[in-house]
Order: structure tokens, then C-alpha cells, then sequence
């Protein structure tokens, strides 16, 4: 079970629900005046005011749920819903929330925009437990809370423009200095068993053309 949590928003869904909230049909007339932005296979985008939004939802084998808005009113919505999906008890399914811009739901003080639905947080510290994981992306470290980059299990980190940023992942076992130099070049680590971080691997993303040519320049 996936979600998307796409808050610029950048990536086209496939589909959208039919009538009267079943079936599928093609999406792409809700992103006719875009002129750039990806399309997500095998996905469906939420109607986020429907009554039942996630009606139909979950039952496609790798079918990712797209919750997706920029305006700034809608993204405690979004946080609503996706906590009544965190909370909700399902036996036997793994379940991942993956945030496009997790800082679109932080203040300047790293308080969460709606405090009593600050569902990452509350994911990244027990989420392991009911099979909920949790991927976030940022294009800096600070502002991020510190206690969900505390919680990591796994941190990916391309290069910074500032290096400054590099204080705030000192502060939990990664010792560099700097982030990665060149296009596409990342560092992960990993938090081993004992709490451990360990040495980077240092990897290149390879991207096809025919994705490269869907995204904006920013």
C-alpha cells in the first residue's frame, strides 16, 4: 500500500478514479496546462475532498495513491488523510509513505504546520512496528526536525549547496565534512543494529533521457 505525497506538485498520475469512485480512467486531462512534470506507472491520483478518498484504493497490485496539491490549505488535508491511513489496522500489508518535499509540512522552527497531525513524525518513530515505512526528500537538511533525523534508518545524500547543512547530519553519526561533488552523485549510509552509522557507499543515479525530458528545470 503506497502513497505519494507530492506537494509542488511535479509527477502526473495515470489515472484517477471513475464514476462514482470506482474503476479507472485516464488522467491526463487534469494536468493539460502543465508543461512539464513526470508520469508515475501504475498510479492513481486521490480526489483529497472526496468523502471517502481512498475508496477503491489498495486493491491493485503496485498501484501508488497520489495525494498531491500546492496550495498550502490543502496540505493539512493531505496530513489528515494520510494519518487516518497510517492509523487504520491492516493485517498482512506493508504500507509506505513516500514525501516528495517533507518541508512543505514544517514551519522555520521545525514545527510541523498542523502539530496534532504530524503523521511523519509519528511514522519515523514507530512505524516499523505496523509495517508503515517512510521516505522523505528535502533539498536541505535544516528544517527537517531533529528528532525524525534522529530516528533514520537509512539516510541518500546527493550534493548540498551549502555545506553548512552538513553540521545538522553531524549531529547524528555522519561524519563528513562535505556533501558529494558531481551531477547525480550520492553517499548512503546506513544506521547499523547497534546505532552505529556506517561508512558511505557512493553511487551515480542513472536516468533515462526520456524521464530527464519530462522534468522542469527546477
Amino acid at each position: 500500500m503506497q502513497i505519494l505525497i507530492d506537494s509542488k506538485p511535479r509527477f502526473r498520475a495515470e489515472t484517477e478514479r471513475g464514476p462514482f469512485g470506482r474503476g479507472r480512467r485516464n488522467a491526463a486531462h487534469r494536468y493539460s496546462s502543465w508543461s512539464k512534470g513526470p508520469v508515475v506507472p501504475n498510479s492513481v491520483v486521490v480526489d483529497i475532498w472526496d468523502d471517502k478518498p481512498f475508496r477503491d484504493l489498495f486493491k491493485r497490485p503496485g498501484e501508488i495513491a497520489i495525494l498531491q496539491s500546492g496550495e498550502s490549505q490543502d496540505w493539512k488535508r493531505i496530513l489528515y488523510l494520510v494519518q487516518a491511513y497510517t492509523k487504520a489496522n491492516v493485517s498482512g500489508r506493508e504500507r509506505r509513505l513516500v514525501v516528495d518535499e517533507c518541508l512543505d509540512f514544517y514551519q522555520r522552527n521545525t514545527w510541523g504546520i498542523d502539530p496534532k497531525n504530524d503523521v511523519f513524525y509519528r511514522v519515523a518513530r514507530a512505524g516499523g512496528e505496523r509495517n508503515i515505512g517512510l521516505d522523505m526528500g528535502a533539498h536541505q537538511v535544516a528544517g527537517v526536525p531533529p528528532l525524525i533525523l534522529k530516528m533514520l534508518s537509512r539516510a541518500t545524500l546527493f550534493h548540498l549547496r551549502t555545506d553548512k547543512d552538513m553540521r545538522y547530519l553531524q549531529d547524528i553519526g555522519i561524519r563528513d565534512a562535505e556533501s558529494p561533488e558531481g551531477n547525480y552523485v550520492f553517499r548512503q549510509y546506513k544506521v547499523q543494529p547497534g546505532g552505529v552509522v556506517s561508512e558511505p557507499i557512493t553511487g551515480s543515479l542513472a536516468l533515462p533521457d526520456s524521464y530527464l525530458a519530462q522534468l522542469s528545470a527546477t
